[in-house]
């Protein structure tokens, strides 16, 4: 009960001081606190949605490994099993593997991002989740296939290196395009000109 009411108090707060800072046009405090709050919002409600995410995100790319025959996927168990030579080797999907957390982060972002209208943060944010979606089934995907070729010897590598380098370079392009680029581009720059002395 007191953790509710501790988490009442904390979202009544973040509600206050954003409306603070957008009164006094502190538009990088409101986007940093707003961004931070949503997350941990969003945090506070994963675990109904953690599960069915986890069993579609493996569905689906279990069809790839049903077409491929390269492996097999079992939405139930959020599990992949790998075959190489005689040898069968699982892969168990976990909320770091299933992307969720990189959505919830680019979706906080983006709808405290002061550079892009509600609707381009609604179109935006949407078409962030289905990239970041792909970049995970990349990854996955990359790590499925290393270990079907050389086996559980490069498991570790596969998954903890290989595959979040993979990821986050893709991360990092979007990140790129979406927030840097756009800003550049829609920055607001003064007239330049020579003063000329007759």
């Amino acid at each position: 009960m007191g953790l509710i009411i501790l988490k009442i108090v904390l979202f009544m707060l973040w509600i206050y001081f954003l409306y603070v800072f957008q009164r006094g046009k502190l538009a990088f405090f409101k986007f940093l606190l707003g961004s931070i709050g949503l997350f941990f919002i969003f945090m506070n409600f994963i675990n109904f949605f953690k599960v069915p995410c986890i069993q579609f995100f493996t569905y689906i790319l279990g069809l790839i490994g049903k077409w491929t025959s390269l492996f097999e996927g079992y939405a139930e168990y959020g599990m992949f099993f790998i075959n190489h030579n005689n040898t069968v080797i699982s892969l168990y999907i976990d909320l770091e593997c299933s992307g969720l957390i990189e959505m919830m982060v680019f979706v906080s972002l983006i709808t405290f991002f002061p550079v892009y209208k509600p609707f381009e943060k609604i179109k935006i944010g949407l078409t962030g989740i289905v990239f970041i979606c792909i970049f995970n089934y990349i990854r996955i995907l990359s790590i499925i296939l290393l270990i079907y070729q050389f086996g559980s010897p490069v498991y570790a590598f596969a998954h903890s290196i290989f595959g979040r380098f993979v990821f986050y370079v893709l991360i990092i392009i979007l990140y790129f395009n979406v927030f840097t680029k756009s800003q550049l581009s829609r920055q607001k720059v003064g007239k330049f000109n020579y003063h000329s002395k007759d």
